[in-house]
């Protein structure tokens, strides 16, 4: 059993003026984040100018967290000025760069 279960993996809050809506992913972005992951953007009732994720206490990512980015980018209808993926550690900065969400998603 996980004994993570009840200790929540993804945050989201609005920014200053509720224009823009920051997700904080804790631990692995895998699969097993996919449904936290969407509700996070989904269940928000609006949609937001920007979105941030801020992946400072993020350990890893893999394709399924990188289609997740896609579904959000998808979802947002924005582009990379407003997409913004921050505090990424140099692994989970290299995955990225790999799969080009560098021209995706404004990186820092």
């Amino acid at each position: 059993a996980n004994m993570n279960k009840n200790k929540k993996r993804v945050i989201a809050r609005s920014s200053t003026g509720n224009r823009g809506l920051v997700i904080e992913v804790f631990g692995n972005f895998n699969l097993q984040l996919h449904g936290e992951f969407r509700a996070a953007y989904e269940g928000q009732g609006q949609r937001y100018n920007c979105y941030a994720i801020n992946l400072r206490n993020c350990t890893s990512l893999d394709s399924a967290g990188l289609g997740m980015l896609l579904l959000l980018r998808e979802f947002s209808g924005l582009g990379k000025p407003q997409l913004l993926i921050t505090h990424c550690s140099p692994e989970v900065r290299q995955v990225l760069h790999y799969a080009s969400f560098d021209q995706l998603f404004t990186i820092h």
